[in-house]
């Protein structure tokens, strides 16, 4: 809870401004992240026809989040991070900058998500959809095993998305927690 005399500083428009861009931030990559495993059932079909075309839609959509996410998601750390140190130094004993610190402290449990459990799904199906046409692997799967990456993408995607969804939903909080 921040003093009035806080609120009136010549920066509390920028806090103001950073605490949307926080809500702003993790909300947007939960969107994505949600636009994308929501759309990515529509490609199981077409793996009987093409594992690689199939798997190539899915790589569209892999590197479309993989340029965008981490960038959102770290300035979303620092933004959160930042807000937690204000507010605590205003008031330590107010649930303001707990939730502010609670929230960038989840943000990074996205990255260990994947880095731990949604990169070997990940770089297999890049594999597929990055081999040339005229060499045939007899490792690459059959289009079962190709269905079968894509749901197991899917279904850690549909965790990995909780992560900015709860971020968002603190982000808020502490800032009508004023």
């Amino acid at each position: 809870m921040a003093s009035a005399q806080y609120l009136s500083s010549p920066h509390s428009g920028d806090l103001q401004a950073l605490k949307g861009l926080a809500i702003a931030g993790s909300l947007w990559n939960a969107g994505s992240m949600t636009t994308a495993y929501r759309l990515l059932p529509s490609i199981y079909p077409s793996v009987q026809t093409s594992r690689k075309l199939a798997t190539k839609q899915w790589a569209f959509y892999y590197q479309a989040l993989s340029k965008t996410v981490p960038v959102t998601d770290l300035a979303t750390i620092l933004i959160c991070s930042g807000l937690a140190y204000v507010e605590r130094k205003e008031n330590k004993a107010a649930l303001g900058w707990k939730l502010w610190a609670t929230a960038a402290s989840i943000m990074p449990f996205g990255w260990v998500w994947v880095w731990t459990l949604m990169l070997e799904p990940s770089n297999r199906l890049l594999s597929i959809s990055e081999a040339q046409e005229s060499v045939v692997d007899e490792k690459e799967p059959e289009p079962l095993k190709a269905i079968s990456l894509l749901k197991e993408f899917n279904s850690l995607m549909g965790v990995r998305m909780l992560f900015p969804w709860v971020v968002g939903g603190l982000a808020l909080w502490a800032s009508l927690n004023e």
